[in-house]
């Protein structure tokens, strides 16, 4: 009995590693020519080619480091962390009109130091925004930058910024984990044996399946969508953020006790503030989904992201919206496709200084951790903020400990500062009472 029950468990692994293998994202020859991109990445090339500030912005976290820093080993390491990742070495060029990845050799990198001991930490804040928002060389890169600000001996704050072609939220977690880990002397498990230009090839072949199957519902979903917001100049004026905090249990209580995320909670309170600037109860939402559901991409640096239109109705009473919000989620993740196949499929012109399908944005963030290991040294998440004007508002929700850090950031061509502080103290007010 026991041999037999071997035997079935022998065949059953053999069976289970078949299917893995029949579903595993295969590789794709490097010859060193170039190779497709993937949705994501067409979609956030073409947007810097076209309209440079409609590009999505740059990927940015900051660390405070207290004690002992040793740049070279942190220079050794920088240069380790790109030696694992192709996105980090990957360059991009045209071909018939579309971008194609060039995967470049390992080249030492070294980092930006720039001394302000003496200053308050202020200013190496003010650097660190301005750093965010320079533009990456998509042709000649590098595609990530690591600038150390020393404010004393034992002191100091490092800032990675990433172009979004190369990386997510989740990628730059993933470089910060090992950045201190490669600083750290501690073992690494080898690099992704999966890097992101098999995903690239892999998800292309997969959106061709699925794309005209879904294509209708959006058709049918987003018709007769118009504009949120009146046309303005698409690259005047840059943007600004206000930002409020609201604790968790105001959240869960918009929740009501039910099947509830709160990431329908808050989007349902932002909705309620759209409807009010506005005037509209038709409303288009833009959010972002990872692409991350496989575990093999886990490792992986690059760019999963995906843009998912959100269309509700606003109703009468909070309730029945968060019930809307809700159905909408449902179906437009059920359909989900690539966002410049979306685009593309739906026909149309795009109007100048309105971004296709929806004008305004909603992201709900994960609470960033510090990344453990790095040997002598303390370390926490450094606040910064970056703003972003791919769209004309936007709302970043960031659980921070016990509360929500709320950001509402908005084009300064459609707001001013003082009128995005009067409307997140609006939001505020319509997360305590949603109802009022």
């Amino acid at each position: 009995m026991t041999e037999l029950t071997d035997r079935r468990r022998e065949l059953l692994t053999r069976l289970l590693a078949r299917k893995a293998a029949a579903t595993a994202i295969p590789p794709v020859p490097r010859t060193g020519e170039p190779l497709e991109c993937s949705h994501e990445q067409r979609r956030i090339w073409l947007a810097a080619q076209a309209t440079p500030d409609a590009a999505p912005p740059n990927v940015t976290l900051g660390l405070a480091l207290t004690g002992e820093l040793d740049l070279h080993r942190l220079s050794v390491a920088r240069t380790a962390l790109v030696s694992r990742h192709e996105a980090l070495r990957t360059r991009y060029t045209a071909v018939d009109g579309l971008p194609h990845q060039v995967i470049r050799p390992v080249q030492p990198v070294p980092l930006e130091l720039l001394d302000l001991t003496g200053l308050p930490e202020e200013e190496a804040l003010r650097l660190a925004r301005a750093a965010a928002g320079e533009r990456f060389d998509l042709e000649r890169g590098p595609l990530l930058r690591l600038t150390v600000y020393r404010l004393g001996p034992r002191e100091h704050r490092l800032f990675l910024a990433c172009h979004h072609i190369a990386g997510d939220g989740g990628s730059v977690a993933l470089m910060a984990a090992e950045l201190a880990a490669l600083y750290s002397g501690a073992d690494l498990p080898p690099p992704p044996s999966v890097q992101y230009a098999d995903y690239a090839a892999w998800s292309l072949a997969r959106a061709a399946e699925r794309v005209p199957g879904r294509l209708p519902y959006w058709r049918d979903r987003l018709a007769g969508i118009e504009p949120l917001f009146p046309r303005v100049p698409p690259a005047r004026g840059g943007s600004a953020t206000a930002v409020v905090r609201a604790g968790r249990e105001v959240v869960d209580g918009l929740r009501g006790g039910g099947p509830v995320t709160p990431f329908a909670a808050l989007l349902a309170a932002y909705l309620v503030l759209l409807h009010r600037l506005s005037g509209r109860g038709d409303l288009v939402v833009g959010t972002v989904t990872s692409g991350r559901a496989r575990r093999e991409l886990e490792p992986v640096a690059g760019c999963f992201i995906n843009l998912v239109p959100l269309r509700v109705r606003v109703p009468d009473g909070f309730p029945a919206l968060l019930a809307r919000v809700r159905e909408a989620v449902a179906g437009a993740l059920a359909a989900e496709i690539p966002f410049d196949a979306l685009v593309s499929g739906l026909g149309g012109h795009r109007l100048p200084g309105v971004h296709p399908s929806f004008q305004a944005a909603f992201v709900h963030r994960d609470d960033p951790e510090p990344p453990p290991g790095w040997t002598g040294l303390s370390a926490r998440v450094w606040e910064h903020e970056v703003d972003d004007a791919s769209f004309d508002l936007g709302l970043t929700a960031t659980p921070r400990g016990g509360e929500y850090e709320l950001a509402l950031t908005g084009r300064l061509a459609r707001f001013t500062p003082a009128e995005l502080a009067d409307h997140a103290r609006t939001l505020l007010a319509i997360l305590h009472a949603p109802d009022a």
